[in-house]
Order: structure tokens, then C-alpha cells, then sequence
């Protein structure tokens, strides 16, 4: 009977801990300093447990705040990304109650649009086309703890978490652009060509800062077989702008004035943060388990260190997590589908300074998906044994 609380608990861990992007707002899979595929309990030191989780969303609806454009369906001109993410994880138990926990993913996406390659407009049509970017994203690495021993605490914990989140992916990821019209200066003449330019910050494998997450995670057995569970992380990314080109700036005229916004003409560097709060229930099936939950997920407008100017889109999703998880000896496979009650875009520091300098309400908009497919697979292997004990 311990045991099997061990290994649901081990799973309780794994559930709160994945968190994953599902579309513009660009939450690039984080879960703080816990390891994608499950940071297990009682990991004797030495000890390891790998992981590999794979993730994929399609992002197509727009929203503006938190009313969709629907528009962009009918017309047909919404931006949709395919996002397919590996992420590959170890946990190396350093005592009963502290780990060590790395992370690396691996991801390939596809992004279609008109206006990136172009636009739509009647005189001229233009063409969807599409942008890719694939290879490894930002790394982390962390220590986690349980507060209290988790032998002999199976029926409540609380693990505390920090981490650094490295900028090993490349944030600067460029694809060809099509139609693109193009003035050349020496003549003043445009042209439309292919060139060849950083793509979308949604579609980018890192974000080219170094980040410092935070994390709490716990749960608490509620009745016989039936847990709560919940975390919470914070990642701080004090650098401003990555350098990445957005080719974005905008021009307002105000009192007959031509006004210029460049903050947006590179790529933010923005926090990350994310919630879940969930119940988990054994079924008569040994070995298998339900969970349902909420989760919250998000890019804030402002940091909470550091410059918050350059481009991103700000807001969150708040998602139902229904999830099924069966372990069989060092196995664990667990399944999660988040599906997207809630969505909004909020105003950038750019938005609320255009709005503010025109009096003209203004927001950018941001693509989400529907629901996001989560498969992991854990495996954790043998202690080692105990060496040097006694002398020969």
C-alpha cells in the first residue's frame, strides 16, 4: 500500500509539472526547475529517472482582448501554427528529498500566413505560405525539495524549486519570405521579392535570455485514492530585447505630426509564468489513475525585472486538463489534453503608449489553439548499490 502511494505521488509530480505554449503568447513549454516526464519522489542519491514528453498544438484562432476575431476564419486569413515539441529530461536524486533536474527540448514548427509573405488585399491576392523553425530550444536546469521527508509524508508535500533557464535555443531563426514588397533605395523603385528574415517570435526555438525560475508544487491525499494537487512558477527574464528583427514599427500622425513607435522593431525577452490546480483519483485498475484540472498560463505585459519594450503579446489561457497516467513497474505513460476555456491578448506597452498618445482604443492580436496533446514516458532506473561499507 506505501508503495502504491509512492507511485501515484511520483505521478502527482509529473501532472503539475508540465506546462506548454499553445499558440502567440509564446510560453515556451516551461514548468520551473521540475523535469518534463516526471520529477519522482524518494529518488535515492545517485539515483536517476529520464523522461520524454511529446506536445503538439495547432494555433488558429485570433483574439483581440478576449473577443475572437472571427472574421479571420470566414476571410480565411488566420496565421496557423503546427507545433510538435520532444522534450528530453533527467532527475539524479542528490538525498531522499533534494534532485537534480535538466531539461532539453527539441521542436519543429510550421507557421502559415498571407500577411508575412505578402498580404491579401484585391490588388493583390498574394498566397499562404509558410515559415519553419526546428532544432533545440532553451535548455534548464534546477534543484528541487520536498519539504518534508518524502518516505514517510505520502499523504501531503510541498516541494520548493529554482532553476536557470539557458538560452541554448536559437533565437534568431530566419525562413524565406515570399512577395515581399521591397524599395530599393538608390532608385526609390519597390519591387515584390524573396527575402530571407527572422521568423515569427512565436515560432522561435529560445528567446536568448538567461532566466531564473521559481517554482512551488504539493499535493494533499483529500480521501482514500482521491489527491489534490497543485504549482505555480515564475520565470524572470531580466534582459530587454534579443536582437531578433521584427520588422514591425508603427506611425501615427498627431495635431499633423508623424509620430514614430519603434519599440517593437525587436524581439522581447518577457517573463513566463503558470498555475495548475487539479484532483487526482486511483481507479480499480491498479496501476491506473484520472486527474481533472484547471491551468493557467501566460506571458505578462510587463516584467518583473528589467526593461519590458520589444515585441511580444502579452496575455493567457486558462484550460480544463482532463489527464490519464498508467504505471507498470519503473513505467510510467501518461496522457493530457489541456482544452482552452479562456483566452486573451492584452494591450503591449506599445498598445497602451499608441493608445494613449491618439485616444483611439488599440490592441494587437495573437493566434491560440483549441486544445493541446501531451504523451510522456518516464523510466526510472535502479539505486546503486551500496559500496565500501565494510573492508574486505
Amino acid at each position: 500500500m506505501k508503495l502504491r502511494k509512492l507511485l501515484v505521488c511520483a505521478f502527482l509530480v509529473l501532472i503539475i509539472y508540465k506546462v506548454n505554449a499553445q499558440g502567440c503568447v509564446a510560453v515556451r513549454g516551461f514548468g520551473g526547475c521540475g523535469v518534463a516526464g516526471g520529477s519522482g519522489l524518494a529518488l535515492a542519491p545517485k539515483q536517476w529517472q529520464v523522461g520524454v514528453n511529446y506536445r503538439y498544438f495547432k494555433s488558429f484562432r485570433h483574439f483581440k482582448g478576449d473577443e475572437e476575431q472571427y472574421d479571420r476564419l470566414v476571410k480565411q486569413t488566420q496565421v496557423i501554427n503546427y507545433s510538435n515539441t520532444e522534450e528530453i529530461s533527467a532527475s539524479m536524486g542528490l538525498s531522499l528529498r533534494t534532485q537534480l533536474n535538466v531539461s532539453l527540448p527539441v521542436s519543429y514548427t510550421d507557421r502559415s500566413s498571407y500577411y508575412e509573405h505578402g498580404g491579401q488585399s484585391p490588388t493583390f491576392p498574394g498566397a499562404r505560405k509558410t515559415s519553419t523553425s526546428a532544432g533545440i530550444g532553451d535548455a534548464r536546469i534546477g534543484v528541487s525539495k520536498w519539504i518534508w521527508n518524502p518516505v514517510s509524508h505520502t499523504k501531503s508535500n510541498l516541494m520548493l524549486g529554482v532553476g536557470l533557464k539557458l538560452p541554448t535555443g536559437d533565437w534568431n531563426v530566419q525562413d524565406s519570405f515570399y512577395n515581399v514588397l521591397v524599395t530599393d533605395p538608390s532608385t526609390g523603385l519597390s519591387s515584390r521579392k524573396t527575402v530571407y528574415r527572422p521568423v515569427d517570435q512565436s515560432i522561435q526555438l529560445g528567446d536568448g535570455g538567461l532566466g531564473l525560475s521559481m517554482e512551488m508544487q504539493g499535493f494533499w491525499e483529500m480521501a482514500d485514492g482521491l489527491f489534490a494537487y497543485g504549482n505555480a512558477f515564475y520565470i524572470l527574464n531580466p534582459r530587454g530585447v534579443n536582437g531578433t528583427m521584427t520588422n514591425r514599427r508603427t506611425t501615427i500622425v498627431v495635431n499633423g505630426v508623424s509620430q514614430v513607435f519603434t519599440n517593437e522593431y525587436m524581439c522581447s525577452v518577457a517573463d513566463q509564468y503558470a498555475a495548475r490546480l487539479g484532483f487526482l483519483s486511483q481507479s480499480q485498475l491498479h496501476g491506473l489513475s484520472f486527474s481533472w484540472g484547471a491551468r493557467l498560463e501566460g506571458v505578462p505585459v510587463r516584467d518583473l525585472v528589467g526593461e519590458s519594450y520589444g515585441f511580444r503579446r502579452p496575455g493567457y489561457t486558462i484550460a480544463a486538463e482532463p489527464g490519464v497516467t498508467y504505471m507498470k513497474g519503473k513505467t510510467t505513460l501518461n496522457f493530457n489534453m489541456p482544452i482552452a476555456l479562456y483566452r486573451i491578448r492584452k494591450q503591449s506597452v506599445t498598445d497602451k503608449e499608441v493608445q494613449d498618445a491618439t485616444g483611439v482604443a488599440r490592441n494587437g492580436d495573437a493566434a491560440f489553439a483549441d486544445y493541446l496533446i501531451s504523451l510522456g514516458v518516464t523510466y526510472r532506473l535502479d539505486a546503486p548499490k551500496p559500496k565500501g561499507i565494510l573492508p574486505k
